[in-house]
């Protein structure tokens, strides 16, 4: 699929320069100048959080179109744990998955399995590594490229262990493969995504030779045609399609609860997760074996790519599980079987291909002497700033500006207050008062 590498794209019709972007781009990718937003595609991550704080809808996600589908002559669709969420406690994921098919999908294929083989996949890693710790799970591709971006020195904590989606992926083209008889290349597999870092990870992913998924489509883009199939009464998928503790997933917890005898915690949420990393980064949580961390609040059903708000969300998902629990009472839930995922792991089916390796970005000088100059430099512009933070300048905050000017991307004028002070107080000429 002919795809940018990045997934976010910006309407400047609509743009009018507000900062609002710049102020909430975790990796400082955005300047703002001109009135137009302005990206350093080498500094961002996709995570979609210049989309959640936009105030006018400048900016939207780019993900695949029914052209992609016409490619392939069998498609699979792999939703989100998250897509369950957006229809009500009254619609069954079963209803929902049953709709993807009717929809113009030739098949569908549950992620809620192999998340819960996933999660017993770790248990086995935690039990077995020797740190450093904490672990922190490799779910969610926003997390990771931030580490990659932000937090280097955080890469061995992340698991090596592939995500549930992937590894979905993985295993529905064998099976495609071998109900139809069609070569591998002729069969789509899609992933129904709530968040647009998903795109950038099919494109460009991380611990992987390349992506299993041929492509995605936004939840909010097909929420219409699902919605209407679903109320139209088509048949439902089998109750045996999923693992109902999988489902767990969509939600900030999901992935630990379903772990046995692990210290952990889970966090959300951009803020949330760069405070517990420069936690770790200053030696905290050692104590910890594991963190589950997602950009989005709330986790997956915290999604920019959605209809329901979170809060809906987590209440219909919440719904929904009370009430596969108490029919998981009456033996109607299966799990994944322990041994079977054990054996796996030794046969390392869970394994990254690749070794994650930090972005070559932003290196410094590797001369010392140059860098402490350079250290000098920004924090006697740092000094001169008035260390509000407002943005008007085009950067996010006075410090990153101060780095722009010394390397020669901005000029201290451009800050307004440096710019008020000094038409207040414009310099004297030689000889006169």
């Amino acid at each position: 699929m002919d795809t940018p590498v990045h997934s976010i794209v910006l309407d400047e019709s609509r743009c009018v320069g507000c900062v609002a972007c710049c102020k909430a781009c975790p990796t400082r990718a955005i300047r703002v100048h001109g009135n137009r937003q302005e990206v350093n595609a080498a500094l961002c991550i996709d995570c979609g959080e210049c989309i959640r704080a936009c105030p006018h809808d400048a900016l939207t996600a780019r993900t695949s179109s029914p052209s992609d589908l016409a490619r392939f002559r069998y498609t699979v669709a792999i939703p989100s744990t998250a897509l369950y969420s957006q229809f009500g406690r009254g619609v069954s994921p079963e209803q929902v998955a049953g709709a993807l098919v009717h929809s113009g999908f030739s098949a569908f294929e549950d992620v809620s399995w192999m998340c819960q083989m996933v999660g017993g996949a770790v248990d086995t890693y935690l039990s077995e590594c020797k740190g450093p710790w904490p672990k922190i799970s490799a779910t969610c591709p926003a997390v990771i490229r931030l580490i990659l971006q932000r937090y280097p020195d955080l890469i061995p904590h992340v698991v090596p262990i592939e995500t549930p989606r992937e590894l979905t992926a993985k295993v529905a083209r064998r099976k495609a493969v071998e109900k139809t008889g069609l070569p591998p290349d002729e069969i789509g597999i899609f992933y129904i995504t709530p968040c647009t870092a998903i795109m950038q990870s099919v494109v460009k992913p991380v611990g992987l030779h390349e992506s299993y998924f041929d492509g995605a489509f936004s939840i909010a883009g097909l929420y219409g045609s699902l919605l209407r199939t679903i109320r139209a009464g088509c048949p439902p998928a089998s109750e045996e399609s999923f693992n109902h503790a999988g489902l767990r997933w969509g939600l900030t917890g999901g992935e630990s609860a379903g772990m046995r005898n692990v210290n952990s915690i889970a966090v959300s949420g951009v803020g949330e997760v760069v405070r517990v990393f420069d936690s770790i980064e200053a030696g905290k949580f050692q104590a910890l074996d594991f963190i589950e961390a997602h950009i989005c609040p709330d986790g997956c059903i915290g999604g920019q790519l959605l209809v329901e708000g979170r809060h809906s969300a987590r209440h219909a998902l919440q719904g929904i599980l009370a009430h596969v629990t108490e029919r998981g009472a009456r033996g109607a839930t299966r799990w994944a079987q322990e041994e079977k995922v054990r054996s796996m792991f030794r046969e390392r089916f869970f394994d990254m291909e690749e070794q994650i390796k930090a972005r070559p970005l932003m290196r410094g000088p590797s001369d010392l002497q140059h860098a402490i100059l350079l250290r000098q430099e920004r924090a006697r512009v740092l000094s001169m700033l008035p260390r509000r933070d407002c943005a008007a300048c085009g950067a996010p905050d006075c410090e990153t500006f101060a780095a722009d000017v010394v390397s020669d991307q901005a000029e201290v004028s451009e800050c307004v207050f440096v710019k008020l002070q000094q038409t207040a107080n414009p310099p004297k000429e030689n000889g006169h008062e």
